[in-house]
């Protein structure tokens, strides 16, 4: 397949996923409005007052989790605040059955590449994956790595890689054909414009991990 019909595939799968991610929260919306134009009943306009309020916010999140993740903002070589990532992350993950953990001292640190910041957040919800049944995702900054751990939290439930996420991020795959395979290829490739590789590994049944680490 030649590059450009590549890329435009590429293009095509991740704004598949982000309808995906949005189309829930946006038909609440609606079918909370066609349920207030309907109802005379005062409780039951409040409580479609309270599923839009509540999707609307969804919607928000998501939005701006996906925005930071993908969206083009000033020069791709920039910084991007490392307290903008968090923020979006745990209000991303907020409510959900994964959550997410940010770095044990609270704030992550500093400044960071903005391509390595979207790899990093296109890795957290490549991540979630392997949590069907719940857990947390934790975010490690190191010297010259950065690691995010998968982490069930329900009784015998174990991690699982998504093979979306194994062959999107394999440099030797296909291209992808399916959307959260899309976005861990497009994680891979602005890892690299930062000057980082991607490695998934497995360790056991309770942890599983994706390794951004600076190439040598």
């Amino acid at each position: 397949m030649p590059a450009a019909a590549a890329d435009l595939d590429l293009v095509a799968l991740i704004c598949s996923k982000l309808c995906h991610d949005l189309a829930g929260s946006i038909g609440a919306v609606s079918n909370g409005a066609e349920l207030m134009a309907e109802e005379t009943d005062p409780q039951m306009r409040d409580e479609a007052v309270r599923l839009i309020a509540q999707s609307a916010n969804d919607a928000a999140r998501r939005l701006a989790f996906f925005r930071l993740a993908l969206g083009a903002s000033g020069d791709l070589m920039d910084a991007m605040p490392g307290s903008e990532l968090q923020r979006v992350a745990i209000d991303y993950f907020a409510g959900g059955r994964v959550a997410f953990e940010p770095p044990s001292l609270g704030v992550l640190p500093g400044d960071l590449p903005k391509p390595l910041g979207k790899a990093l957040l296109l890795g957290l919800l490549g991540m979630a994956g392997a949590l069907p049944r719940g857990g947390r995702l934790r975010l490690i900054a190191e010297t010259d790595s950065w690691r995010i751990l998968a982490e069930p939290t329900a009784p015998n439930a174990t991690a699982k890689l998504p093979e979306a996420l194994r062959s999107g991020l394999d440099s030797a795959g296909p291209m992808p054909t399916e959307p959260n395979a899309a976005l861990a290829r497009h994680a891979r490739d602005l890892a690299a414009l930062a000057g980082f590789g991607a490695r998934l590994s497995q360790s056991s049944d309770t942890t599983a991990e994706l390794l951004f680490q600076r190439a040598l």
